[in-house]
């Protein structure tokens, strides 16, 4: 029974410690001022840490729902300890629309123009399958009416 307890303590001193290591509040605060002057939608919090027998990461999914004629923009901020940057990509269905690595360089934001509401999923990730802490905000910047979405 010592054995056990022991081994929980140990455990959760270590997750307590690996959880502290990411301040999502202090990126959270820099994504919300790199927002500009989008109004707030909503903000995503993104850890990833390497599983022991895959060696790899993976990834983080959100779903969120975006109204057509409405411009987005997703920015992010990564911890200044993590390895890499994360990969911000937005899909329709299993189709990728836009990312915020593109041509081997990596962008702090990006902007979409919605033409059809639905589900859409927000995917994050690490390059090589790195660890990670990063903190991302969904903004509105724009809402068009038919006819400015006719002229696009």
């Amino acid at each position: 029974m010592k054995k056990i307890l022991v081994s929980l303590l140990v455990f959760l001193s270590v997750f307590t410690f690996a959880s502290a290591q990411c301040n999502s509040e202090a990126l959270l605060k820099q994504a919300l001022k790199e927002m500009g002057n989008g109004q707030y939608i909503k903000d995503f919090k993104i850890e990833l840490f390497k599983a022991k027998k895959s060696m790899k990461t993976g990834y983080v999914k959100y779903s969120v729902v975006l109204q057509s004629r409405s411009q987005y923009k997703f920015n992010v901020v990564d911890d200044p300890s993590n390895a890499e940057k994360v990969i911000m990509q937005l899909y329709y269905n299993d189709k990728l629309l836009v990312s915020n690595f593109e041509k081997g360089k990596f962008y702090k934001s990006f902007q979409f123009i919605c033409g059809k509401t639905g589900v859409y999923n927000l995917v994050f990730s690490y390059r090589g399958g790195a660890e990670g802490c990063s903190s991302a905000v969904l903004s509105l910047v724009k809402q068009f009416s038919e006819s400015e979405m006719k002229n696009m």
